[in-house]
């Protein structure tokens, strides 16, 4: 068999797991909203709220999610209306507005976030070497899916100026310059409040270290 019809095959076969965690994490994040009297993307919106630590526009919030501005503006009325979000004009911009979690929305958020605890019970009987690796893995396709704009950028480490990727990461940690402190690679983060893109020839480097690893 060739290299190229077993690479075809093996990335088959890879995709159709990830369709199978698909399912799983769909069926779960609908059995949790129906308890919390919410739908999956009015939790999303909740956890991306308090992930950021303060106040988004609508555009952000769409963009950040991929839904449409129609989809993003009727979820955060009804979180609004249940009294879990409230809107203020944006500090930069007073035409625009800005959404931000109430004391009962940073609440309801921090249960959403726990929905995919399931999928973290899983993931934590892996070693720490092959939870390493999988993360490792994700990172990279979770990037090729944003540069083919599959998917929206994320504010994570590997882009942000903050970031210096290392060569031997098991010897000489990763580093956040801005933080002042030092990450194994499950310690790189997808999504960061501190995040600043950092300028084109800064990102390729860091990604081209990162990615000769492992």
């Amino acid at each position: 068999m060739s290299e190229g019809v077993y690479g075809e095959q093996a990335a088959g076969r890879v995709t159709h797991s990830l369709l199978r965690l698909s399912t799983a994490m769909r069926s779960q994040a609908w059995d949790w909203a129906e308890g919390a009297g919410l739908t999956p993307t009015q939790g999303e919106i909740l956890v991306l709220l308090m992930q950021r630590k303060g106040p988004m526009r609508l555009g952000e919030i769409a963009r950040e999610t991929a839904l449409t501005a129609a989809t993003t503006s009727d979820a955060v009325s009804t979180l609004e209306t249940k009294g879990l979000v409230e809107k203020r004009r944006a500090l930069d911009d007073g035409r625009a507005l800005a959404v931000r979690l109430t004391a009962r929305g940073r609440t309801a958020a921090k249960r959403a976030a726990q929905w995919p605890d399931f999928l973290a019970k899983a993931v934590g009987t892996l070693r720490g070497e092959e939870q390493s690796v999988f993360y490792r893995t994700l990172l990279k396709t979770v990037y090729q899916l944003e540069v083919q704009e599959q998917i929206p950028a994320h504010r994570m480490c590997l882009t942000c100026t903050h970031f210096e990727a290392s060569k031997t990461p098991k010897k000489t940690p990763h580093r956040c310059e801005l933080l002042g402190i030092t990450m194994a690679d499950t310690d790189v983060r997808l999504d960061c409040s501190v995040y600043e893109r950092a300028d084109a020839a800064t990102q390729k480097k860091n990604w081209k270290i990162f990615s000769q690893q492992g």
